[in-house]
């Protein structure tokens, strides 16, 4: 089977106008559509019986008169996807006008040439940021699953071996709406052993299965020993749904967030002539655990939250398994440390201008004064650095989170503490 592409082509590109979307569509190249349409759906899509329906279905509204009244090519498009969609809705199931993507004469039997798109370096290849997170977690944004080709790999291979000394990983799919399943594979292929089974896709047209096994790849060692954490959101579509599916149906992973999109059916673009391009599904993900796939269900979170709130439920479950873990009192404290920073990362409180004017002044040899609202701490050299409320008496030092104040209640004493359990006392001067 030649590559695939698993991508949510109707999320991105229903609706979408073109320069061409005012051209005028006449009753004879409604018809020809509709019967190539008719011809493909029977000949491709990846349920026979479901093809069936879809194809009697548009037949009869076309006989019925139903887009009589429609004269933009634009709006016949998407007449076309919503009766589809009416039969079964096949997220990945779309029709649209756009010449650009078709030659004349067309040929029905054939697939149109895939639509003209930026180099993938443009986006980094998929890759949106490779972070470490306090604590030592790795995480991982991949907003795109784009080709295998060598490039890409690269790319990723190079996020990975920089998170390769990370406790955990946090790979972020919340806005990847698919792409190519070999580069699911690859990225498996650090967090599961060589030659794990991942999943198959079935293509009915030519009754056969590819299967994607994992493989070896560098770093996979250390990935496949560290937990392995996967944010979702609605947004989360196709490919990107495998890769969950594939990492949850194994325990590998647990995921975070929304439940997923729902698309596990890989599309392919063919022309239907008079500039109108269909996109359909003719092959299904079929999971070796399961049997099944996510399809019109999505992918379920282990951890339901909002997309917004996904990080940072990750990042404390991950804390809260290493502190149950019973580590040495040294690592505890500074787990229980970044616990506590991540735990307030995101509802800092609001400490009143009365509170903070109190602790302005002199201790030892730094000083914290107030500006609009905010303290500010100095440091050895001088330099005022900002500080975030922990509490109404314990503040962070912003850009070193390692470093916490603590005022005492009468505001005569700082005790500054680092993360080591190391601790200082600055006595007030003034």
């Amino acid at each position: 089977m030649k590559r695939l592409f698993i991508v949510c082509f109707s999320l991105f590109l229903t609706g979408k106008t073109f320069a061409q979307s005012s051209a005028l569509i006449t009753p004879t190249a409604k018809q020809e559509v509709v019967k190539r349409l008719q011809e493909l759906l029977i000949g491709n899509y990846i349920y026979l019986d479901t093809a069936k329906q879809m194809s009697k279905y548009i037949g009869e509204r076309l006989q019925s008169g139903a887009y009589n009244k429609i004269t933009g090519s634009q709006e016949f498009s998407q007449a076309l996807t919503t009766d589809l969609h009416h039969v079964y809705h096949d997220g990945h199931m779309s029709i649209i006008y756009n010449p650009r993507e078709t030659s004349a004469p067309a040929d029905s039997t054939k697939p149109a040439p895939p639509p003209a798109r930026l180099d993938d370096s443009f986006t980094n290849y998929g890759v949106k940021k490779a972070e470490v997170l306090y604590g030592n977690i790795g995480y991982l944004q991949l907003n795109l699953f784009v080709e295998a080709t060598d490039p890409a790999k690269a790319t990723v291979k190079a996020a990975f071996g920089f998170l390769q000394h990370t406790n955990a990983l946090i790979l972020d799919l919340r806005d990847n709406g698919g792409g190519d399943p070999e580069m699911v594979q690859y990225i498996c292929s650090y967090l599961f052993p060589p030659k794990t089974h991942l999943n198959d896709l079935y293509e009915r047209r030519t009754n056969q299965t590819d299967s994607f096994y994992t493989y070896v790849v560098d770093s996979s060692e250390h990935f496949q020993h560290i937990p392995v954490y996967v944010l979702t959101s609605q947004r989360t579509y196709s490919g990107a749904e495998e890769c969950s599916y594939d990492l949850q149906t194994r325990k590998r992973a647990l995921i975070i967030g929304e439940n997923t999109g729902g698309g596990a059916h890989p599309v392919e673009p063919f022309q239907l002539g008079n500039g109108f391009v269909g996109r359909i599904p003719f092959a299904r993900a079929i999971n070796p655990v399961t049997g099944k796939n996510w399809e019109g269900t999505g992918v379920r979170p282990d951890i339901a939250t909002t997309p917004d709130d996904a990080l940072q439920t990750a990042v404390l479950h991950f804390f809260d398994a290493q502190l149950k873990s019973n580590p040495a009192p040294a690592l505890q404290h500074k787990l229980q440390w970044a616990r506590e920073l991540a735990a307030a990362s995101s509802k800092s409180p609001v400490v009143n201008t009365a509170t903070l004017q109190q602790y302005v002044g002199a201790y030892g040899d730094r000083q914290v004064k107030l500006e609009n609202g905010t303290l500010y701490f100095s440091n050895a050299a001088g330099k005022f650095l900002r500080l975030a409320p922990l509490t109404d008496h314990v503040f962070r030092l912003v850009g070193y989170d390692y470093i916490r104040l603590e005022f005492s209640t009468d505001a005569k004493t700082i005790t500054m503490s680092y993360d080591d359990g190391f601790t200082n006392l600055l006595k007030r001067k003034s």
